[in-house]
C-alpha cells in the first residue's frame, strides 16, 4: 500500500491505540467517540489487511505488523508535527497549552513553586501536568509523545540519543536527624554514622544509592532499615524515629523550617547532584517548548 491511498488520520488513531493499549483512552485522547474510533480502526485493518491489535483481557495487544508499523511512525509523526507547527510566534499571556512533565517528588518539590509563580504572572492559561518519572532513561520516557519534558536527578553527564538537556541546579547533601537524637550529642562522625540505622530514598527501588556507593569505595556499608521512594515522606519518618537520613541539602533546609530536626555534614565526601531538564530534539524549535525552557533557565540563574 502507498501513503496516498491512506487517510493520515488513521495513523494518528493507530499511534494513540499503540501507546495506550486501550480503545477508551485512545479515543479520549483524540476526542472521538468509541464508536467513531472503532470504525476508524476497522477501516485501517481493512486497508492494511491485518488485525493490528488483538484484545487480551483489558489490553489491546499489537500484532507483529503493528509493532513494525509503530517503529516507523514513532520517528515520522513527531517530525511531521514539527514541520506543520507554526514556529513563527507564541503568545504566553494568551496560551492555553498544557505541558506534561515526568518527575520525582523531589524534582517537583524543587522546581514547581518557582515555576508556577512565574507562570501565574507571565502565562496564567498554561497548565502543567506531572507524571511519575520512570526508572528508564530520559530517551525512553520521551519516546512517549505525551511527555514534553523529563525532570532528571543525576550525578553524571550521561547523554541520550535524540535528547537535549539543560542543567538547572547543582546541590550538595546533608544528613538529617531528629532534634536531640541521643546518639548525636557530640556530633556525627563515621563510627556513629555506621552504628545507626538509615533511611534510603530510592524512587525506583534500587538497592544502592549514592551514599552506599561512596561507602563501598571505602570498604564500608551501612544498615538501611527503611527504603522508600519519597524524599518528603523520608524526612517526616526521620523526625519520628532514631534513623538517619542523608538527602539533598535544599529539601533539608526547607523542612528544617517546619520540623524539629538537626542537620549534619555527612562524615564522608558525597558528589554533588544535578537537576536536569530533558526534551526530545524534535521539540527544540517549537516556540512554546523553547519558551518554557527559557523560564526554567531563568529560575536556574536566580538560584545561583
Amino acid at each position: 500500500m502507498r501513503l496516498q491511498q491512506l487517510d493520515l488520520n488513521l495513523l494518528l488513531l493507530f499511534d494513540a491505540l499503540y501507546r495506550h493499549g486501550s480503545v477508551n483512552l485512545a479515543a479520549e485522547e483524540l476526542c472521538l467517540s468509541q464508536s467513531a474510533f472503532s470504525h476508524g480502526l476497522a477501516r485501517l485493518r481493512q486497508r492494511l489487511d491485518d488485525d493490528l491489535f488483538v484484545r487480551t483481557g483489558k489490553h489491546m495487544q499489537p500484532t507483529p505488523r503493528a509493532i513494525k508499523l509503530a517503529a516507523g511512525l514513532h520517528q515520522a509523526l513527531p517530525l511531521l508535527d514539527a514541520a506543520l507547527s507554526d514556529n513563527s510566534s507564541f503568545e504566553p499571556l494568551h496560551s492555553k497549552q498544557e505541558f506534561t512533565l515526568a518527575a520525582t517528588d523531589y524534582t517537583e518539590f524543587h522546581l514547581l513553586p518557582s515555576l508556577t509563580c512565574q507562570l501565574a504572572t507571565l502565562a496564567p492559561g498554561i497548565r502543567l501536568k506531572l507524571l511519575p518519572a520512570s526508572r528508564v532513561g530520559a530517551e525512553r520516557q520521551l519516546e512517549d509523545s505525551n511527555i514534553d519534558f523529563v525532570l532528571g536527578f543525576t550525578h553524571d553527564d550521561k547523554k541520550y540519543p535524540g535528547v537535549e538537556s539543560l542543567s538547572w541546579y547543582q546541590g550538595s547533601y546533608c544528613t538529617l536527624a531528629k532534634a536531640g537524637h541521643p546518639a548525636l550529642k557530640k556530633g556525627l562522625d563515621m563510627q556513629t554514622f555506621l552504628s545507626l540505622s538509615h533511611i534510603r530514598i530510592s524512587p525506583w527501588g534500587e538497592r544502592s544509592g549514592i551514599v552506599d556507593k561512596e561507602l563501598h569505595k571505602r570498604g564500608l556499608s551501612r544498615h538501611v532499615a527503611v527504603q522508600l521512594p519519597s524524599a518528603l515522606a523520608a524526612a517526616f519518618l526521620a523526625v519520628q524515629s532514631d534513623y538517619l537520613l542523608t538527602l539533598p541539602r535544599h529539601i533539608a533546609d526547607t523542612v528544617l523550617k517546619h520540623l524539629d530536626i538537626e542537620l549534619f555534614a555527612p562524615p564522608l565526601p558525597i558528589p554533588d547532584y544535578r537537576l536536569k531538564l530533558y526534551w526530545h530534539k524534535v521539540n527544540k524549535d517549537k516556540p512554546a517548548h523553547r519558551w518554557l525552557r527559557e523560564q526554567i533557565a531563568t529560575i536556574s540563574k536566580a538560584a545561583e
